[in-house]
């Protein structure tokens, strides 16, 4: 009887592991060129404080891999300090994410100003024909109990040469300084400057509010125009189950991207307004490499794989447990 109650144990206890193996959501694999959660602790980042220019994120410069994607450390703009915050990591959906995360404080009870940029390896654009993709999670804030149209500027930023105005090549922002109301995707080269509502208007600082998942596909192509497609909030990890929230073209072939940033905030209103953040920074050669949703079977499959894998268990304890009385 010993033996036959282990036995049953034994059978439960498979079918329960079993269970929970199927429950426990799948993760998709993502073959990464780098991916930078703002992880805290030895070998990653330190967390500071930007009141007191303890740790800020200018000058730190932990190895992000899977491969050298960047050429050097984090570059402060000035006195445009911003840290990391060992305060948990943004979350969308069923993204997977760890960490910290970037951000601002307000200081000096009026103000939040954070520019931060890194340089990537080589750059991006001006040689041969290349397919990219960038993902990050950003949340741009809001202006809480101040002014509502004073709310700065807020925005993801990439350069051309060094960090910042004079070498922006790439602007996702709102900014009521230049009578930008909307989310804007904006693309400088040589050739001029071209620019595009996100998903056709409507998206105001307080239309944004909460995080955002933002994916950027660049074609590069010496021999045709470079095109920027954004994607705003996609669900899944296939490109074609989206459309761009816009796309820009610089038609001479003359984009070229050195240093991208983290959130940009400029905002004089007050102590009342809350500054974005930033994180989860994903590169990879496919969309499906910078999407790497969870993947959860349907709850309506649970009980059907439970019922089957407690029936084997059953099935396979009455062929192997021999009736009471007979040994």
């Amino acid at each position: 009887m010993v033996r036959h109650a282990w036995v049953r144990r034994s059978l439960v206890t498979a079918a329960a592991s079993a269970l929970l193996t199927l429950l426990h959501p799948s993760w998709a694999v993502a073959d990464l060129l780098s991916y930078d959660p703002f992880l805290v602790g030895p070998g990653a980042y330190e967390a500071g404080d930007e009141n007191t220019g303890v740790d800020v994120l200018g000058g730190q410069s932990p190895v992000i891999g899977p491969t050298p994607f960047y050429a050097g450390g984090w570059i402060q703009a000035g006195g445009d300090a911003q840290v990391v915050r060992d305060i948990g990591s943004l979350s969308y959906l069923t993204l997977p994410t760890a960490g910290g995360q970037v951000g601002d404080a307000v200081q000096f009870n009026c103000c939040s100003f954070g520019r931060s940029g890194r340089e990537i390896a080589n750059g991006l654009g001006g040689g041969a024909a290349q397919t990219i993709y960038q993902s990050f999670l950003i949340d741009f804030g809001s202006q809480g109990t101040d002014e509502p149209t004073q709310f700065g500027k807020r925005a993801y930023e990439m350069w051309n040469g060094d960090v910042g105005d004079a070498f922006l090549a790439l602007d996702l922002f709102v900014s009521h300084f230049a009578g930008v109301n909307e989310l804007t995707l904006q693309m400088t080269t040589a050739s001029g400057t071209v620019e595009q509502l996100v998903n056709g208007g409507g998206l105001t600082l307080d239309a944004l509010s909460g995080v955002h998942l933002v994916v950027l596909r660049f074609d590069f192509d010496p021999l045709s125009p470079d095109v920027v497609r954004l994607y705003l909030d996609p669900t899944s990890s296939i490109e074609g189950d989206h459309l761009p929230a816009a796309m820009l073209t610089a038609v001479n072939s003359d984009l070229f991207i050195t240093h991208h940033g983290a959130i940009s905030n400029f905002t004089f209103s007050g102590g009342g307004h809350v500054p974005g953040r930033f994180d989860e920074v994903r590169w990879g050669d496919t969309f499906a490499d910078v999407t790497p949703f969870q993947s959860v079977p349907e709850p309506a499959s649970f009980g059907l794989m439970a019922l089957g894998f407690i029936g084997a268990a059953v099935s396979r304890r009455r062929r192997r447990v021999p009736p009471a009385g007979s040994r």
